[in-house]
């Protein structure tokens, strides 16, 4: 179970291509068919520096991650069996294109505990990710949080 005492824990890094073939299948898999993440040039009429990648696309980065999807939370000893997946917000500094070499960072934010409505505790934690480009660059900040419900 995690603890206060894993707020500030570095949780590892995970590097990924953003590449047009899973930018494409995405799209598709989301049922979007704007011509802008195949084409370029409708990605460029629509002032993009490149093909964009869907939204949603850094979601994908914890399946790169070493350990996979599930590693992040065995790593703070929770439990498998009582993990829900909170919610998960973005903050893009700017687009995500084809061809971007991001870098993610992730960290422990906080920790919390609360009664939850339906009785017995959960236990809350926020990760904080932040993804650096090529360049060192900030591209995006993406915040997920993780729920524990008590055994």
């Amino acid at each position: 179970m995690a603890t206060t005492a894993d707020i500030g824990r570095d949780m590892g890094e995970a590097r990924f291509l953003v590449d047009r073939s899973k930018t494409m299948e995405m799209a598709k898999a989301l049922f979007d068919d704007d011509p802008v993440y195949h084409d370029p040039d409708a990605a460029a009429d629509a002032g993009f520096v490149g093909i964009p990648a869907p939204l949603t696309a850094s979601a994908m980065t914890a399946h790169w991650a070493t350990e996979g999807a599930e590693g992040t939370a065995l790593a703070l000893g929770i439990d498998l069996a009582r993990l829900l997946h909170g919610e998960t917000t973005w903050d893009y500094l700017r687009p995500l294109v084809v061809g971007d070499e991001l870098s993610g960072r992730m960290r422990v934010a906080d920790v919390t505990t609360r009664e939850g409505k339906r009785g017995g505790a959960m236990t809350l934690v926020v990760l904080e990710t932040e993804f650096t480009d090529a360049k060192g660059e900030v591209a995006l900040r993406k915040r997920d949080t993780l729920i524990e419900r008590e055994a």
